[in-house]
């Protein structure tokens, strides 16, 4: 049984005072202090230990980077200061976030679904601006995700990131209730895909009111965790207001295989959007950062200096703009100031308010805490709310994308890649063999890389649904019912078709 420490005593920085700990981790302690000028209360997160090494050196000044390149978004925590105290410790001022972080709701009790799906969605555009930017957080959870005075989410931590050039660090903490299966085994890849998998474990956990694989009164040892997570299937949520399209969102983002997971934060966010908009709710706009314009003649001399892309707002219940809407979807490394200063933005033209609701709690004076961001908006086809609203999943993508690729355009319909009319499966046909239910159907539209979720069917509603490249499946009868499933056919692309239904008869 491990014995908590005592926290450092809180170190005299110049020009801030300190005024109370916030909290303690394995390898910082965070104090609140009320820094001078600008007068300000600001979180100081201070290493235990001194950067007696060169690899410390270089994680701390990583961390430091990654954070001011990053902090610009609006769902990630700002960066202020990067230093050292005067006894060798350092330390990062960091925006101070007064409200209780997402850990602290969740062992409250479970969040609505309401709110969690505007959550997931909020802290998947931070996810996806840093691996834009080349960067995997690699320690997604609640406990991470804090919450401002406006009362948004703020992801923080970074201290274990890395760059899609980064080689793996070994001497890393990780969070085994939200870590993907891989992370046990040494392989964790580029980390995006696993910043996939906490992402989902995340929103589920958020839902749950634990974390997705912790049993309440049993054996939730490391080793017992562990092996649930890479072993057995994500537990049903079971919640009476979570329809099935959610389920299935988060057990494709938390499948075994990185492969099978969705291809991109934003891919995961846009399956929580359609579920918004099946459940008839306000679809939260993803946020994320705008390829910069191409240079001018004036700037060929300007090679070396900083570029940053503004945000990008892609909200689906506003009109498209005529030109279109601007979504890059590629990973780059963004260049970080040598200084270790703040990254700023470039002023844009005009900035476009949010209409302030309650659930929105938009901040009427952001403008403080972040540079301009532009808004690009998209249009929800009234076809993409209506009936028949399923969710949708995405195959399988080359884990990271090539720095300096051909930058894309997304449609002006944020929900457009969800949509479409994509042909059901036909002749679904199932029969009994001995203890087992055998399921065959045809696919009447066959393209390439299509893949068929297949998802069995009771009167007390549904299980873990499956993928696969063939139009077959095989089950267990059920018992004191029929055998049914559902079969869905999934493009490429992340469209889908309608759901076709069938029973094994005898």
């Amino acid at each position: 049984m491990s014995v908590k420490r005592p926290p450092a005593p809180p170190p005299n920085i110049d020009g801030y005072r300190y005024v109370r700990l916030l909290g303690s981790g394995g390898f910082s302690d965070v104090y609140l202090y009320e820094q001078d000028r600008p007068r300000r209360q600001v979180a100081v997160k201070v290493l235990l230990s001194g950067l007696r090494t060169e690899d410390a050196r270089r994680r701390f000044e990583s961390e430091a980077n990654l954070m001011a390149q990053l902090s610009t978004h609006p769902f990630i925590v700002t960066i202020y200061e990067a230093n050292l105290t005067a006894d060798g410790h350092s330390y990062l001022a960091m925006e101070y976030c007064s409200r209780p972080s997402l850990d602290a709701r969740y062992r409250q009790g479970p969040l609505g679904v309401d709110e969690v799906l505007t959550l997931g969605i909020q802290v998947a555009s931070a996810v996806e601006t840093a691996h834009r930017a080349g960067i995997a957080h690699r320690d997604i959870k609640p406990a991470n995700i804090l919450v401002t005075d406006y009362n948004r989410p703020a992801l923080t931590d970074f201290g274990i990131s890395s760059s899609g050039t980064d080689a793996a660090d070994s001497d890393v903490g990780m969070s085994i209730p939200w870590s993907p299966p891989e992370s046990f085994k040494g392989d964790a890849g580029n980390g995006t895909r696993g910043d996939i998998w906490a992402l989902g474990a995340t929103v589920y956990t958020l839902l749950a009111g634990r974390s997705p694989f912790l049993q309440p009164g049993g054996n939730n040892s490391q080793r017992e965790l562990m092996d649930r997570i890479s072993h057995a299937p994500l537990p049903p949520l079971g919640r009476a207001d979570v329809p099935a399209s959610l389920e299935l969102a988060l057990a494709t983002a938390m499948a075994k295989a990185p492969a099978s997971r969705f291809k991109s934060a934003h891919a995961f966010a846009l399956s929580l959007q359609r579920v918004q908009a099946e459940l008839n709710l306000s679809v939260t706009p993803f946020e994320v950062l705008e390829e910069a314009p191409s240079a001018g003649a004036g700037d060929a001399d300007d090679g070396e200096a900083t570029r940053v892309r503004g945000i990008v707002s892609i909200d689906p219940a506003a009109a498209p703009p005529s030109a279109g809407s601007v979504f890059p979807e590629r990973t780059e490394r963004l260049p970080a100031r040598q200084d270790g200063r703040r990254l700023e933005l470039e002023p844009e033209a005009s900035t476009v308010l949010r209409d302030s609701t309650a659930d929105q709690r938009t901040e009427s004076g952001s403008g403080a805490r972040r540079r301009p961001w532009t808004w690009v908006a998209g249009a929800v086809a009234a076809a993409a709310v209506a009936a028949g609203a399923i969710f949708v999943l995405n195959g399988p993508a080359p884990e990271a994308a090539v720095p300096d690729a051909p930058v894309s355009r997304a449609p002006a319909n944020a929900l457009e890649g969800l949509s479409g009319n994509v042909v059901p499966p036909e002749e679904l046909d199932g029969r009994v063999e001995g203890t087992e239910a055998v399921f065959s159907w045809t696919n009447p539209d066959p393209r390439d890389d299509d893949l068929f979720i297949w998802t069995p069917v009771t009167a007390l509603g549904q299980g873990e649904p499956e993928r696969t490249g063939e139009p077959t499946a095989v089950l267990p009868l059920a018992e004191n019912d029929r055998t049914c499933i559902e079969v869905v056919v999934v493009r490429a692309n992340g469209r889908a078709s309608d759901p076709v239904r069938g029973c094994a008869d005898e």
